[in-house]
């Protein structure tokens, strides 16, 4: 599916699955009867795919953060940061494991292991569809339960911000703090160091020409 810039690139299309009505109803009954104790995880700087926040909430959190240090005449600054298509490089062994310690075992852990094992992909253009290839890392697109595997696989990359806060919609991340001193920025800078390296270990890492940082004081 087309999903930004010029038709042309096939860098700018992503990848949907196409799943029949059966397993549709499936995958839902899956997610019905797992969604509480995957979500029960999920940290409070997530708001994407979460009941109870949207993307109103994420920016209101920042806001209301921003405007507490500006009372006191205090400097912010943040840094926005994209991952490079993130749910195509879901690494499914790692997605798994995490399954597995939170709880997921038996039966279940089995069926999420055969629902991510030896995904085929194929593009059809113009009429005209291509062999089928294997997809070696993704969440799948489309259903439902693609949503909340994603929200688990991410769940722990804040967790490498120490000194800074951290609001996400989905894998869209912004992490802030107040600079009072000049060794607050290298706190932050510490923290974005280790974000990256965080993510780039699980294997989804940041799109630099999308990453954009931003200074906010009264002045």
């Amino acid at each position: 599916m087309h999903n930004k810039g010029k038709k042309e690139y096939v860098q700018n299309y992503m990848p949907i699955s196409l799943f029949c009505v059966v397993s549709k109803v499936f995958v839902r009954c899956v997610l019905n009867n797992i969604r509480e104790h995957i979500y029960q995880d999920i940290k409070t700087w997530q708001h994407g795919f979460t009941q109870g926040k949207s993307c109103v909430t994420n920016p209101l959190q920042i806001l209301n953060y921003i405007g507490s240090v500006l009372d006191t005449g205090g400097q912010i600054d943040s840094v926005y940061l994209d991952m490079s298509k993130t749910f195509d490089k879901v690494n499914h062994k790692l997605l798994l494991d995490k399954l597995q310690l939170s709880g997921i075992g038996g039966n279940l852990l089995q069926w999420f292991r055969s629902y991510l094992t030896n995904p085929m992909q194929r593009v059809t253009v113009h009429g005209s569809t291509f062999a089928n290839l294997p997809v070696r890392s993704d969440v799948p697109q489309g259903p439902i339960l693609g949503l909340a595997l994603f929200s688990s696989m991410c769940n722990d990359l804040p967790n490498a911000a120490t000194s800074s806060h951290v609001a996400m919609f989905a894998d869209d991340t912004k992490l802030f703090k107040d600079i009072p001193t000049i060794k607050d920025c290298t706190k932050l800078q510490n923290d974005l160091d280790q974000l990256q390296t965080l993510s780039e270990n699980s294997g989804m890492k940041f799109n630099t020409s999308k990453c954009k940082s931003q200074t906010i004081t009264g002045n």
